[in-house]
């Protein structure tokens, strides 16, 4: 199984041929995934792992939320992947990785999803707006290079956006809770950006 993703995401990568400005600017660097065992996190881990090759460190936060029973096979076992199970609303846990001297943050960590967040919206709150609140306090005091979050189309277009999409529009007519802190999400990120000038890049995957 790993063997079978790493080559995947390797044939991937020489198929898109990734900017060397990009590879440049990953490699020698420390690079830390929160919720890096989940679908979309695992896949960047595996990428960033073929990337950086030994000149740097995947480091990924995770508290397998995600994983079902004994199944684990979406945390890499890679020999410059360092992974932490710890939950984002932790401070021992931040603590921990942060100390590894991190430059890029890559946040997908979530309390998924719509129906989940309906069901526990304290809990939804607790994880996807304290807990990126967190997240950006340790990036603001790390001076980190740059923080990409995970944001989602849905949550800010909401569900009857007018179609074409622009990137400035945003909805108030929301759904889920999960939809409402993922736009409040981005909204503390631009209040981070503005405010600390810290670098931040919000990334709608859908």
């Amino acid at each position: 199984m790993e063997y079978n993703r790493v080559k995947l995401v390797k044939d991937y990568l020489d198929e898109i041929k990734l900017d060397e400005g990009i590879i440049d600017n990953l490699k020698g660097k420390n690079l830390l995934v929160i919720g890096g065992a989940g679908a979309i996190g695992s896949n960047l881990v595996y990428a960033l792992s073929e990337i950086v090759q030994d000149t740097g460190k995947i480091i990924v936060l995770d508290n397998l939320s995600s994983i079902k029973g004994e199944d684990s096979w979406n945390v890499p076992n890679l020999s410059n992947v360092l992974f932490v199970k710890g939950d984002i609303r932790n401070d021992i846990d931040l603590k921990r990785v942060f100390k590894e001297d991190i430059k890029i943050v890559f946040h997908l960590a979530a309390f998924f999803a719509n129906q989940n967040s309906v069901d526990y919206p304290e809990t939804s709150a607790e994880v996807d707006v304290l807990g990126q609140i967190k997240i950006l306090e340790y990036c603001r005091l790390a001076k980190i290079e740059r923080l990409v979050y995970a944001s989602s189309g849905c949550a800010i277009y909401g569900s009857y956006g007018k179609m074409p999409l622009k990137e400035d529009f945003i909805s108030m007519h929301l759904t889920t809770p999960y939809q409402i802190n993922k736009m409040t999400g981005e909204m503390y990120n631009n209040f981070y950006y503005h405010h600390y000038e810290l670098p931040i890049v919000n990334c709608r995957f859908f």
